[in-house]
Formats: structure tokens, sequence, C-alpha cells
């Protein structure tokens, strides 16, 4: 697909801030505790496989994905680091699963059966984790008595290899009330203990997202688990600007200036006529819509960067193309560089920002890019 390679509108990914966010993450965390890296959603669109290479270079332990294909995917490039399936595994992914040596999260004695039938059928073993839910409200097991009897039943299985027990916070990020995030790990405590009344030990504990191996390193345990600051986005609200926290922007977003439209007072832009001048005007076209992840939510609120200056969005975003308003901008000129995502002189236009704007979080914005946008490595 070399003309969308060659496309007026990509994404540049820079491989040193990456490295930077990782060695900032590792800094975080004890000698011998483990990081597992989350590459889910085509490493939140900054491209599954260059990430992955950068992060085992530095030194990642393990991956974490959401589904099958993307354990898959990383395995056929290479990859042999454990790999830990986040999210619910169906019956007809097993044989990928096994054939492909990935881990799975568990969160029922059904579950685990089934994979343990699936194994023994081929003289294998499956790796498992046991998902735990502490207050998620998602999969898990409930921390209660059934569900140590049912772990201990899985522990017999001989077809599995419980390799890992692990839950998810809700509240990480906040600093102003870390009540609900201790009140998780408190009660993950409190069932590891109980586990290990009953003689069981299993090998890799861990609970902590981007926001506690940030916040807390008493949450560390075995491993950490970070995937939002790993692309240098703040995991909540409350940590931008927060003294002593180091994340550096991963990604960025920019297209080349379409069109240079001069316009009189009074006339009407894009669908639906949701802007319209109120002066002589110039209105500059940029080659991206709603298609490539320029959410219509933006419209007559986002801006862009050209010439280093701050430029509004206006009229509605269409599938291909946006316009902006380039009227206090000297000398424009098709091809100059826009930037959507990122910074141009001494101005930055941020993922979070953008995610505010739009009604959203930075992780949404960036991970609906669409296909047709190229990415370019940079370092």
């Amino acid at each position: 697909m070399e003309g969308i390679r060659m496309r007026a509108a990509w994404i540049e990914v820079d491989l040193e801030a990456l490295r930077k966010n990782i060695r900032y993450l590792k800094s975080k965390i004890g000698p011998t505790t483990k990081f597992m890296a989350v590459v889910k959603a085509n490493a939140y669109g900054h491209g599954m496989c260059p990430v992955a290479q950068i992060l085992r270079e530095e030194g990642c332990d393990q991956f974490a994905v959401a589904l099958v294909q993307e354990g898959v995917l990383l395995r056929e490039n290479g990859f042999q680091e454990p790999i830990l399936v986040l999210g619910h595994v169906f019956p007809e992914e097993y044989q990928q699963i096994l054939a492909h040596n990935l881990s799975v999260s568990i969160d029922t004695l059904e579950q685990a059966e089934e994979l343990n039938d699936v194994a023994l059928q081929f003289g294998s073993r499956i790796s498992i984790h046991l998902k735990i839910d502490t207050g998620m409200g998602r999969l898990g097991f409930l921390p209660n008595q059934s569900s140590l009897e049912q772990i201990c039943e899985i522990l017999k299985l001989p077809g599995l290899m419980v390799d890992g027990i692990f839950t998810h916070f809700a509240t990480a990020p906040q600093i102003s009330d870390t009540s609900y995030c201790w009140h998780q790990f408190h009660l993950f405590e409190e069932f590891l203990k109980e586990l290990e009344k009953k003689e069981v030990h299993i090998p890799l504990r861990h609970a902590s997202n981007s926001g506690a191996a940030i916040l807390f390193p008493q949450m560390q345990l075995d491993m950490i688990r970070p995937g939002t600051a790993l692309y240098g986005l703040y995991p909540g609200e409350e940590l931008e600007g927060q003294a002593g926290i180091s994340l550096t922007p991963v990604l960025s977003v920019k297209a080349k200036l379409a069109r240079v439209k001069p316009v009189p007072s009074g006339t009407r832009v894009s669908y639906s006529s949701t802007f319209t001048t109120k002066c002589p005007s110039t209105l500059g076209v940029v080659p991206m819509g709603y298609v490539d992840g320029i959410f219509r939510s933006l419209a007559n609120k986002g801006e862009v960067l050209l010439h280093g200056q701050r430029c509004p969005m206006v009229g509605n975003i269409c599938m291909d193309q946006f316009v902006i308003d380039i009227t206090h901008i000297e000398n424009p000129k098709v091809g100059d560089e826009v930037v959507i995502i990122g910074k141009q002189g001494t101005e930055e236009i941020t993922a979070e920002e953008i995610g505010r704007k739009a009604g959203t979080i930075s992780i949404e914005i960036l991970c609906d890019l669409g296909e047709r946008m190229p990415i370019h490595y940079l370092n």
C-alpha cells in the first residue's frame, strides 16, 4: 500500500521517548521486581511489534495483550518472552493458545477445567494467571471462601501451570483520594494470605498498573504491569504536572496543509453549516478526518498547530478532511506542516488536552487513530 505509506497525514513515534519512559518506570521498582509491558491495541496505537522490540532491548520481562490474536502476532514476529492474554478467552481459541505458548487469565474453575482437558489432549501444559476482582467489577474471582476452594481445585489440574495471580485497580491514578485503591490492594493481600494458609504459593503476584507503579512502590509485589505511562500518557488528570513524574509523549500526529482558501465574511463551513465566518478570513484544509481518528466532537472546539501557532478547527469534521481558521497565520502555504498532536515551536497540543475537548481520555484518542495513518519511527 505505497499510497498509504506516503500519505500526507501520518503518525510519528519517537522511540527514544519510549526508552525514557521505560527507564523512568524501571527506576520505580526494585532489582528483583519484574516488568510486564502492556502492548494491547497495537501498543495503544504506537505499533505493537516495533514497541515490543524496544521494550525487549530495555529489559522487559513479559508482555500483556488483550486478545489471543495479539499474542499470536507477537509470536509470529519472533517474541519468545511470556505473553499474558488479559481478556476472556473462548474455547475456539484454546488450541491457538497452546500452539503459541500463551498464558491465559482465568477466573472460573469451569474454564480452567476446559483448558486442562485441551492441554492433556495434546500432552502439554498451559500457563495461567488467576484474576482476582477486588473492586473493578469485571473479570475475576471474588476474594471469598468459594474462590479459595475453586483455586485449590485448579492447582490440582495436571495440564495447567499457575504462574501468576493478579488484580486490577480502578482508581490508582487518583492522588486526592487513594482510599479505594488501598482498599483493593489490602483485599488482594488478605486473599493472598488466605492462599498461603492453604500452602498455595504462586510465583508472580502483580497488581500495579501505570498509576500504582508511579505512586505506590509498596504495591509493586513481584511484578508491575504498566501500559499508559509507557507511551508518555498520564494515567489520570491528577498526575499531570506533578513534580517528580517524568513522562515523555511518544506519539505525534501530523499532516500537510492541503489548501489555503481566502473567503469573504459570511462563508459557511462544512456539513450542516455549524460555523460561519464573521469577517474576511483565510481557511486551511487538513487531509484527515474522523475515519483517521479526528473526533467529530472536536468540531468548533479543537485546535491544531501551524507555524507554531494555535489554529481553531471550524465546522464539522468530515470523513477525510477538516477545516481550520488560519486568518492570523502569516504566509501559509500548501504543504506546510500541521501538528494535530505534538510540539511545534514553543507550543504543544497533548493527547490529554484533545481528550478533554473531545469528552474522552487520551488513550482513546491514540487508539482510535485509523488504519490509513502510516507510522514513521524516529530514533
